[in-house]
């Protein structure tokens, strides 16, 4: 073996090395290359993810806003048939005193606070239909007939002549007492948001 034999072996196991040297950093490279591939494409999903589920959440925003919005508009609609209801209603209330039912009405408003009645002189404050229909019942001589107050229809007031008791019991003054249970109604019966 000489020399030349030498170097040529010296020079095969070098290459092979080499050979071998590179296989293992390609095999390397390759690993590195993939593992840099695969967190790519999961910080590629994970953004697209990310960025998917933000615009969902600010579709679901706008879309809670709109209902909302609409919502509002739907109550205020309501509360606007409500209001119109119950003016309507509040509007025809003189009406009731041109009817044929009427004097029953009046003498049933009267007999209700009857049992309040002082035992002294009273004023008994009634319109001009209201007292037609009541002169006749209330033959009581400490009863004293008034005009009942422009802001009031229908049905009686009562006071003593001092004004230390007053009894109210007109077609207003109990549709007030009524109002707040009048829209609870109205409000059950109008179609809600989901109808």
């Amino acid at each position: 073996m000489g020399y030349e034999d030498l170097i040529l072996h010296l020079v095969r196991t070098a290459e092979t090395r080499r050979d071998g040297i590179l296989a293992r950093a390609r095999e390397e490279a390759a690993k590195i290359t993939e593992d840099a591939r695969r967190k790519s494409e999961t910080v590629k999903r994970d953004g697209r993810d990310a960025t998917g589920r933000e615009a969902e959440r600010a579709r679901l925003l706008r879309m809670n806003r709109a209902r909302q919005e609409a919502n509002e508009v739907r109550l205020r609609a309501r509360a606007a048939i409500v209001d119109a209801v119950l003016a309507r209603v509040e509007e025809r209330l003189p009406l009731l005193l041109g009817e044929a039912r009427y004097p029953a009405v009046a003498e049933r408003l009267y007999r209700e606070i009857l049992q309040e009645l002082p035992e002294g002189n009273v004023i008994l404050r009634a319109d001009g239909a209201t007292r037609a229909a009541l002169e006749p019942s209330a033959p009581d001589a400490r009863i004293r007939f008034g005009p009942l107050p422009e802001t009031e229809i229908g049905g009686v007031e009562a006071s003593e002549e001092d004004g230390t008791f007053f009894a109210r019991n007109t077609l207003r003054s109990r549709f007030v007492k009524a109002r707040p249970a009048l829209m609870v109604e109205l409000w059950r019966r109008l179609p809600g948001p989901d109808e």
